[in-house]
């Protein structure tokens, strides 16, 4: 299943430009965000400007419920993104996720011309092929270099580099009239600019000139802390919505394809088998099932959705006075429905059963490494799992927080309150493993005021100040630190065995809250085919394996090729990094393997590089 990202061509026709994964539009590229395709750059459009034809609904109760606590009570579904079948040649018909050009300011490469694209008539858009829509792209209609070329041979106009962002979420075109004419209330009545690069040791050579009136500037003058001094106040632009609000906040320049542009607020959730009793599935489709008017409808639309197919050999009139009972006491127990996703996941995961599976959910415990019964209590094989993720909003500039759904600085995706949001599904496998939680409690209360945690606590503390955010006591440093060293140490191993790269094989951290801590880490690959994945990944719990993978990475973890400076890391005053000896070459992981963007790393917590007691490990 394919998303079509769309546009309107300068006609007002729209287009269809090419294709993306539907958990592409939610992870990396969703709405808000600005997409590089071979021919042109966009950004996605926001949700109410989407087709719901062809969007299909996301059954996940738990993180339903999840998203409306961040978002509001009016989301009523999940839904993947609207894909085109493209079996028809109409193209108002057909589906797709609305995009539109951006930056609006493009650069012929032959004649170094840098114009908009309002008003139409300058640039104009092209298709080779109805078959190929990867090969649309720009032209520049007037070029006075190509006057003699067919316009599907001419070359592709290329997007102007540069964009301008505020604090505030807002982004622009970066304004290249104003700039280059000094911010002049009246610049030369007719401006013609040009934008031309040249090679210099001594800083970024990108000039923009006017052949008006010959005004040149180097963009290098809005770069640094003071650029924004040479740029005009921000208009409150949200390209996605196509509105303005009321702002004029400094402005950033920004750089096309910038990685802190775009980080979509996103919430995950596994797949839990309910219970088998007619009452837990009629409250986990309460949304659809407490809409029905009788039992007669109530057996139609069982037989018509596999989702119910729990209830299929349940009496009509059984499951009508359920429905009738949880209807009179309100609706189902709120209480029924876990706030904290992780916490519900914890315990089917460290006590599994064969009385919670279905088909896509399997946990089967099996016997520990040899020799690690210090460290790992219990692994669990998960053969099948199934992982719904759903986007909530975005932030640009600065990234959110660990699991935080609702940053100060988070942008809708909807002029209007959302009721859907997108999502999508994929099948895998994984392994989990339980650490002992009193030798683990019994370790971060004696290390507590180590320095080196200590120096972490204190740039956690910098780090909070700084992004305006309240400082957060109660977390645990030392467990995490642990968790999450030990998880990104098995991850570089075992995407060396397992037959999957190390950017798809992802973590989930339990660490729990102060009253009710817990210990594990979920380590899984998930594809989204139907079928899920192949059990190479699972193959390596099995204790002959994951005795080989324990040793070759803590084998690894004792040195590191930046050593000493890895290995003698610790954040000082007035530094805010959260990581102490760990680095690209020994812990760092791809942004969609880790969870807390490469923060909270220290390998002298699993093996002893300090020499005074600090490693968990003898």
């Amino acid at each position: 299943m394919t998303a079509v990202p769309r546009t309107t061509s300068v006609k007002g026709q729209p287009s269809r430009i090419g294709g993306a994964r539907p958990s592409h539009l939610v992870t990396t590229g969703g709405v808000g965000s600005v997409v590089d395709l071979p021919g042109m750059s966009v950004v996605v459009r926001g949700t109410d400007t989407w087709g719901l034809e062809r969007a299909e609904v996301v059954d996940e109760p738990r993180l339903l419920e999840k998203v409306r606590q961040a978002l509001g009570p009016q989301v009523k579904a999940l839904r993947t993104a609207p894909w085109d079948p493209q079996d028809s040649d109409d193209p108002w018909t057909r589906t797709g996720v609305p995009v539109s050009p951006f930056p609006r300011w493009l650069r012929c490469p032959r004649c170094f011309r840098l114009g908009p694209l309002d008003p139409p008539g300058q640039f104009e858009l092209v298709h080779r092929s109805g078959r190929r829509p990867d090969l649309a792209k720009w032209v520049h209609a007037t070029c006075q270099q190509q006057t003699q070329v067919r316009d599907v041979r001419k070359r592709a106009c290329l997007p102007a580099r540069f964009l301008v962002a505020c604090e505030a979420g807002h982004v622009d075109d970066f304004p290249y009239v104003d700039f280059v004419h000094h911010g002049r209330e009246q610049p030369c009545p007719g401006p013609k600019l040009t934008m031309r690069d040249s090679a210099s040791t001594l800083g970024p050579r990108v000039n923009v000139r006017c052949l008006e009136c010959q005004a040149s500037r180097n963009v290098a003058d809005a770069a640094g802390r003071d650029g924004w001094e040479n740029l005009p106040a921000c208009r409150g632009r949200h390209p996605h919505l196509q509105r303005f609000e009321t702002c004029g906040r400094p402005l950033k320049l920004m750089v096309l394809g910038a990685s802190n542009l775009w980080f979509g607020v996103t919430a995950s959730a596994l797949h839990l088998p309910q219970g088998q009793t007619t009452a837990d599935i009629v409250g986990a489709h309460w949304e659809l099932l407490g809409q029905l008017p009788n039992a007669t409808v109530v057996q139609t639309v069982i037989d018509g959705m596999d989702v119910l197919r729990g209830l299929r050999t349940v009496p009509g009139e059984e499951i009508w006075a359920v429905v009738e009972k949880v209807r009179a006491q309100g609706g189902p127990d709120a209480e029924e429905v876990d706030s904290d996703l992780l916490a519900a996941e914890w315990r089917l995961l460290s006590h599994p059963t064969t009385d919670r599976e279905d088909d896509d959910f399997r946990a089967v415990p099996t016997v520990g490494p040899t020799g690690y019964e210090h460290l790992i209590e219990q692994v669990v094989l998960v053969s099948r799992l199934r992982e719904v993720q759903a986007l909530l909003g975005f932030t640009r500039l600065s990234a959110p927080d660990r699991r935080e759904l609702a940053p100060r600085n988070r942008l809708s995706l909807s002029r209007a309150a959302p009721t859907w949001v997108p999502a999508f599904e994929q099948r895998g496998e994984g392994i989990f493993l339980e650490l002992p939680e009193q030798r683990v409690r019994d370790w971060s209360d004696a290390v507590t005021d180590h320095p080196r945690i200590a120096a972490l606590r204190h740039a956690f503390a910098r780090w909070s100040t700084n992004r305006a955010r309240p400082v957060d006591q109660a977390f645990p440093v030392a467990r995490y630190l642990l968790l999450h060293t030990l998880s990104h140490l098995l991850i570089r191993q075992v995407a060396l065995e397992c037959g999957y790269g190390s950017s798809s094989i992802r973590e989930r951290l339990y660490v729990g809250t102060p009253a009710d801590p817990a210990s594990g880490i979920l380590l899984s690959t998930a594809a989204s085919d139907s079928e899920g994945t192949l059990g190479g990944l699972v193959a390596l719990g099995e204790p002959q394996h994951l005795t080989r993978l324990l040793d070759q990475a803590f084998d690894d973890a004792r040195r590191c090729s930046s050593d000493p400076l890895c290995a003698e890391h610790v954040p000082q005053d007035p530094s805010e990094t959260l990581h102490a000896a760990s680095c690209h070459a020994c812990l760092f992981a791809s942004e969609t393997s880790c969870e807390a963007n490469n923060r909270w790393l220290d390998r002298a917590v699993l093996v002893d590089l300090t020499g005074d007691g600090l490693a968990f490990l003898p």
